[in-house]
């Protein structure tokens, strides 16, 4: 009878230990990376106003507080708003949207705005 009790104290205890590892690995994964529902895609082709991107497409998601990313098709991560940026600051991962920012072509020294792609971006924030 007692070894019987040690035995089930035993895999009770490893039992719990497994389903606590299970519920931060599960934890873990939910929070690392943006899933599908929670982001936007945005097309050259689909995009209603004067497209602010040298990439065709890009994926925008909200990360942490506010922060607003982009995503292009080679993997490359852009910080879009300024929490993003300030966020994002040391991180080598996150590249600056400077390198596919287009020019606007009415305006000399100016950049297209991307307003649009941050209210959108920041819609998913407030949904999360």
């Amino acid at each position: 009878m007692v070894k019987m009790l040690s035995y089930f104290y035993r895999y009770t205890f490893l039992t719990m230990k497994n389903l606590t590892l299970f519920s931060m690995l599960l934890l873990i994964l939910s929070c690392s990376a943006p899933s599908k529902k929670n982001t936007l895609t945005f097309t050259k082709q689909e995009y209603n106003g004067e497209w602010p991107f040298s990439v065709n497409e890009i994926e925008v998601y909200c990360s942490g507080y506010k922060e607003i990313y982009g995503r292009t098709n080679d993997g490359k991560i852009y910080a879009l708003n300024g929490s993003a940026k300030g966020a994002s600051h040391n991180d080598p991962s996150i590249s600056k949207v400077e390198e596919i920012w287009l020019d606007d072509p009415k305006w000399t020294g100016l950049k297209i705005s991307y307003g649009d792609f941050i209210t959108q971006g920041l819609t998913i924030c407030e949904n999360k």
